[in-house]
């Protein structure tokens, strides 16, 4: 819960800076969602979530090779064994990037039908973290779980309403955490070895009239890059003072997730939704759906892959 002492972000608080985000790939998404780099393979994982789908951008080549999925897909991570996890509807499962099988390794929720995974990432131990989310819009009828190599699904928060952005200070001893429901992003300590949380307190609650904190990913400097649905741009904040330090504008009202990639991490990716935009939203923003990039003038921190073993 937020109370009045909690930092809040206004539109008042941070300059729009202007970037040259440029489309990185053709393909126009419903609802693009959950980017994150993969170093060794050299390429952007994202998804679109209602068409149900994944991709593989390859941003030296321009080519974003896609995968259909039996269900809608929330997020992707990698493994250490080549593969990808695929967090969907109602399981978590292994997508083969070599010919596109997808086999079922653990069911989530499986007695809320109408419930649906949503964002995630992997900790620095290789533990998978993942939300759901109410495909009925009922507030507080998810929860994020936490994942390891057993590949049984431990409930860490309860009553979330939409869980999106997650993501760990540089250090390993803070987890930062979006339930865009709460229009907030929160700070857990954090325990490496056993993947536990405590403390939960509120960096910086997001005004109405910024939008809605959806995706989330942390500089080299530690500072946070928070992803704005129906806010047309990402911000950064720095999470020890809970300052908005930046605004900036995207060519697209709805935008989702934010990854740094390329091979020295320089790229900013950030994905975004042509959806939930009536005529004349469409008519101003023609580029939405679209996965963009830019060079920020800052490199990200490293993503985790989900560990096996």
């Amino acid at each position: 819960m937020t109370d009045d002492k909690s930092p809040r972000a206004r539109k008042s608080g941070a300059a729009a800076r202007n970037l040259q985000f440029e489309a990185a790939a053709e393909y126009v998404a419903e609802l693009g969602e959950g980017s994150i780099w993969d170093a060794e393979a050299q390429v952007l994982y994202w998804v679109d979530i209602t068409a149900k789908r994944v991709f593989a951008f390859d941003p030296d080549t321009g080519l974003n090779r896609r995968y259909e999925m039996p269900e809608q897909v929330g997020t992707v991570v990698p493994t250490d064994r080549g593969t990808l996890l695929a967090a969907m509807e109602s399981q978590i499962a292994e997508l083969n990037l070599e010919n596109g099988a997808v086999v079922k390794l653990l069911e989530i929720e499986p007695d809320l039908q109408h419930n649906r995974c949503n964002d995630g990432k992997c900790d620095p131990a290789g533990r998978l973290w993942v939300g759901t989310m109410s495909m009925k819009k009922q507030p507080n009828a998810g929860a994020l779980y936490r994942i390891g190599p057993d590949l049984k699904p431990v409930e860490m928060i309860s009553g979330v309403t939409t869980s999106n952005g997650i993501v760990w200070s540089t250090d390993c001893s803070r987890m930062y955490y979006i339930d865009t429901g709460t229009r907030c992003v929160d700070e857990f300590t954090y325990d490496l070895d056993s993947g536990g949380i405590a403390g939960r307190r509120t960096v910086i609650q997001v005004d109405d009239s910024l939008g809605a904190p959806d995706g989330m990913t942390i500089d080299a400097e530690g500072m946070l890059w928070v992803a704005l649905f129906h806010g047309a741009a990402v911000i950064r904040i720095d999470p020890r003072s809970g300052e908005l330090l930046r605004r900036y504008a995207i060519p697209a009202k709805n935008v989702t997730s934010v990854a740094f990639g390329g091979a020295a991490l320089e790229t900013l990716f950030v994905t975004t939704a042509s959806i939930a935009m009536d005529a004349d939203e469409r008519d101003r923003y023609p580029l939405a759906g679209k996965l963009f990039g830019c060079r920020p003038g800052v490199r990200g921190a490293p993503s985790f892959r989900f560990r096996f073993e």
